[in-house]
């Protein structure tokens, strides 16, 4: 979503602040309405590139499979679903610094909390890629770890079990 706890004109700005040689696609309906919408816009290098909404599970896959990095600036609720699944596709995390999603995806991400550790990340990324690929292999161990339904459901039962025995 295209609001302002999501940092998405911090992403943009940092990432449009001077050429990268990749593209920075941004998910999301924009309208021209909008101030938010219009200033993220009006912020966008030629690299950064707007589709729209995505809501095909195959076509959202397919981005996260292909991307360099996913980049998630939610900074607000709680387990956010978007998050978890990039941890599930395998991808290279940058990540909001908040307590949400430095619990989700734990040592898995680089944490971000403002614009300036922003570009510093993105005029860093073309010679991480040894730490990319680390970033990878910690996201697919953190989601095996914490969020297959086999270990959520048997921590489930165990807090089942002990509620049960704390009934008696």
């Amino acid at each position: 979503r295209p609001e302002p706890e999501n940092h998405i004109l911090e992403i943009v700005q940092a990432f449009s602040a001077q050429p990268r040689g990749v593209s920075l696609v941004v998910l999301g309906n924009f309208s021209v309405q909008n101030p938010y919408h219009r200033a993220v816009k009006q912020a966008a290098s030629t690299e950064v590139l707007f589709p729209g909404a995505v809501y095909d599970k195959h076509t959202l896959a397919a981005l996260r499979v292909h991307s360099l990095y996913y980049i998630h600036g939610h900074s607000v609720g709680g387990t956010n679903p978007s998050l978890v699944e990039a941890l599930a596709a395998g991808n290279a995390i940058l990540a909001h610094d908040n307590p949400y999603n430095r619990w989700v995806a734990q040592e898995a991400a680089q944490y971000f909390a403002n614009g300036m550790q922003l570009r510093e990340f993105f005029d860093a990324m073309p010679q991480a890629e040894d730490s990319r690929k680390a970033m990878q292999i910690a996201a697919r161990q953190r989601h095996t770890q914490a969020f297959r339904w086999e270990y959520i459901l048997h921590q489930y039962e165990i807090m089942l079990e002990t509620l049960t025995k704390s009934a008696h």
